[in-house]
């Protein structure tokens, strides 16, 4: 009896050191956009900036145009070996924010609101969802996802959608449209919201920029997204500072890029970072040789302060692969996999070298 209970008790003290081992061991980070992002590292010097850098337009803020209708085939691909890989590619499409979900990543095309699935299992790319009828959701910009849940947001439409994706990568049920409150849009200085960016916070609220306002903006969950609750002004209209895109990590930290030849990154509000050129898309992923969470930028060289644009690691200041050698690009969207959007409809899949 007394050689039961020593084997009893030396199979329980294994159990708990296995137990204690177990709970030791980081897991892989395959993060969706759904606010379970960690917090950043320190931000290197607010004075550093990019390989390349050389200052020409340092003080202007350039127009941003609609991205022109395609009228001819994109494009022929770059001779690149490795990354970055062309995920998609689609006439007449403008890709603009993407989202990682599971499965894949899910982007928004900005001139229809259509949503499109790119499959990391199969390598191709789908329409899974157009927007709910009656709608004009043109003019679409960012995605958001937590878990399974995704919305999109419309500045022609100020409001938002959103639909649960099932296993096979479509709407669980017919899609929500949520107008932003007239009685909040009207009191901005323009007299309507013109809505950009959009992130999940952790408690499940939803979050955007407000590109002409300088202004972040949340809308809480518990009134289906259709009520405005915490707001945040970054400056004052007319100054240069357009917000461009927004990253929340698990901290609660708010993470936004902004649209200005400075190329500022603000954290909660503050300046921490400045690139050197306009900004647009912004992530968190740990996808690099550190394995740990570093910020993303995508720059877009709109005020050819750099050779080419490109998307950047802002934590240790190197430049991914891009398939670019010259002049500009809006890369409006970027996934915690490292996938990016551009204007000329490609989605792309890059990594640190």
């Amino acid at each position: 009896m007394e050689q039961s209970r020593n084997s009893k008790l030396l199979f329980g003290l294994l159990l708990i050191s296995l137990t204690f081992m177990m709970l030791l061991i980081t897991p892989p980070a395959a993060y969706a956009d759904d606010s379970g992002l960690p917090s950043v590292p320190a931000m290197p010097p607010a004075t550093g900036k990019f390989p390349g850098y050389h200052p020409v337009n340092t003080t202007g803020v350039p127009s941003l145009p609609n991205p022109p209708p395609r009228t001819s085939p994109p494009p022929a691909l770059p001779p690149w070996t490795g990354y970055p890989e062309a995920a998609c590619s689609t006439l007449g499409f403008s890709p603009e924010g993407i989202a990682t979900v599971p499965g894949g990543q899910v982007f928004v095309d900005y001139y229809t609101g259509n949503w499109w699935f790119y499959s990391t299992a199969s390598k191709t790319c789908s329409l899974i969802q157009t927007p709910p009828p009656g709608h004009s959701t043109s003019e679409s910009f960012g995605v958001a996802a937590k878990g399974s849940l995704v919305a999109t947001i419309s500045i022609r439409a100020e409001g938002l959608w959103t639909c649960t994706l099932t296993s096979s990568d479509l709407c669980k049920s017919s899609p929500v449209f949520v107008s932003l409150p007239s009685s909040f849009c009207s009191t901005m200085t323009s007299g309507f919201c013109d809505p950009l960016a959009l992130a999940f916070d952790k408690t499940g609220n939803l979050w955007y920029t407000d590109a002409i306002q300088g202004w972040e903006v949340e809308l809480t969950k518990a009134s289906g997204y259709s009520k405005v609750g915490a707001t945040r002004s970054y400056c004052s209209p007319g100054l240069g500072c357009e917000l461009e895109g927004m990253v929340i990590d698990s901290a609660g930290n708010h993470w936004v890029s902004d649209h200005s030849c400075t190329g500022n990154v603000y954290e909660n509000g503050k300046i921490v970072f400045s690139a050197g050129d306009l900004l647009w898309g912004i992530t968190i992923s740990s996808l690099n040789p550190s394995k740990k969470a570093h910020l993303y930028v995508a720059v877009t060289n709109a005020c050819g302060n750099y050779p080419y644009p490109f998307v950047g690691d802002a934590t240790d200041l190197t430049i991914l692969p891009h398939p670019y050698s010259s002049g500009s690009d809006y890369m409006c969207g970027i996934s915690t996999q490292l996938y990016f959007t551009d204007v000329d409809g490609y989605v792309w899949l890059t990594r640190e070298p």
